[in-house]
């Protein structure tokens, strides 16, 4: 019962890191080194799903074949290895150099592979279901210690490749959270590879005369379980700033647009290739755009004089700002007035932050362009158009802004 709750739990936990990675695939199919990673959560996830005791026996009787489990969970290991080689090798080569060398590791786990159903079909492992102790009740058959030499070595190969690639990429890993995930890979790797010399361990005191099989049955399964569930924290951590990021476009953007949307609906449904956040920031920028004849200088000024009389500093400053001009634009949209020129698009007057330099009068394809800086702004923007900040009601609700505006 024990092992079915560790395994569960472990499925679980890669199960969630692979459909995390998944989502990132499938905006960008033709990265390698995201399919590499996503197969290897996958396969990893496999190995638990045939290691839990239930799901175990069931194929068991299922298939009539007493442990064709264990060569489920052996063979989804060794594809999980050869995935995470993949992804060191594209990691660490150019394009060029990654696919040959990827095309070797594909056909070496093809080989390995075979000589793993090979040993197997031939092992004298068909009496019945070991569960928990196939490895320690075995030990003693020369073509079973083959079957476990085979899948152990390439086991702990790929697992030294993938922390070797991390303690390499380390040292330039600027984003704090890439940092933490490749500092925790060689850690559950640690863990790996103390499986491996467990395991072997437990064989070598079998041939001796010894009995390990606690170490083999109970230690090495928990280490390894430990080192895989680290590595999967490990490779999702590097995403935590994009769901943050997320969550913020989704709480403080999103309101904003809807606010935005009835200038031009079909403007709000852009490319679905991107990642949402960016859909929304591109359909937001389209749409300001489309604000632009609504625009009253008279706005700006009278929100630069609120934010004087509140004491507005930096950023909350100039999004309070913007906020307001915003407001106040859609409300004479609403009344059916252009009080503006349609000269002046939102934040090229000052900017942003005290610099004078727009983001959206960067083109898109310019690689200066910074989206996420962009996405920053508008959602400072949209929280203080959402609240909405005193400053908007300030300006919304003063009466010179009506007596220059009539038609508001």
């Amino acid at each position: 019962m024990t092992f079915a709750v560790l395994y569960s739990l472990a499925l679980l936990l890669q199960l969630g890191a692979f459909l995390w990675k998944l989502r990132d695939l499938l905006r960008d199919p033709r990265d390698p080194r995201l399919g590499a990673i996503t197969l290897a959560l996958l396969f990893v996830a496999c190995g638990f799903n045939f290691a839990i005791p239930p799901v175990y026996s069931a194929v068991a009787a299922a298939t009539g074949v007493p442990n064709l489990s264990t060569l489920a969970v052996y063979a989804s290991i060794v594809l999980c290895t050869a995935s995470l080689q993949v992804f060191s090798v594209n990691l660490a080569r150019s394009r060029d150099e990654a696919v040959p060398a990827g095309r070797a590791l594909v056909l070496g786990t093809g080989a390995a592979l075979a000589v793993l159903v090979a040993l197997f079909c031939v092992a004298p492992v068909h009496d019945e279901p070991h569960v928990l102790d196939f490895d320690s009740h075995y030990s003693g058959e020369p073509v079973v210690v083959g079957f476990l030499a085979v899948y152990l070595g390439a086991y702990s190969l790929g697992l030294i490749r993938s922390a070797l690639v991390c303690l390499r990429i380390r040292p330039h890993a600027a984003d704090p959270w890439l940092r933490r995930g490749v500092s925790l890979v060689p850690v559950g790797v640690v863990f790996g590879l103390g499986y491996s010399l467990l395991k072997a361990v437990a064989v070598a005191a079998t041939w001796l005369g010894g009995d390990l099989a606690p170490v083999s049955d109970v230690a090495a399964p928990v280490s390894a379980t430990v080192g895989a569930s680290v590595m999967a924290v490990g490779y999702v951590l590097p995403s935590v700033p994009r769901l943050r990021r997320h969550a913020r476009a989704r709480r403080q953007l999103r309101p904003l647009l809807r606010a935005l949307r009835p200038l031009a609906p079909e403007l709000a449904q852009n490319t679905r290739l991107a990642s949402a956040e960016y859909r929304w920031l591109i359909a937001t920028d389209d749409l300001l755009r489309v604000l632009r004849p609504h625009l009253a200088p008279e706005a700006a000024a009278l929100a630069e004089e609120h934010a004087d009389r509140q004491g507005l500093e930096g950023d909350e400053r100039a999004a309070a700002v913007e906020a307001a001009r915003i407001a106040a634009a859609l409300r004479a949209h609403r009344a059916g007035s252009s009080p503006g020129n349609g000269s002046a698009m939102i934040r090229e007057e000052s900017g942003m932050d005290g610099q004078d330099v727009a983001l959206w009068q960067v083109p898109d394809q310019d690689p200066g362009r910074d989206l996420a800086e962009e996405l920053r702004w508008l959602c400072l923007i949209g929280e203080a158009f959402h609240r909405p900040h005193p400053l908007v009601r300030a300006v919304l609700d003063d009466p010179r802004r009506a007596e220059k505006n009539p038609a508001s």
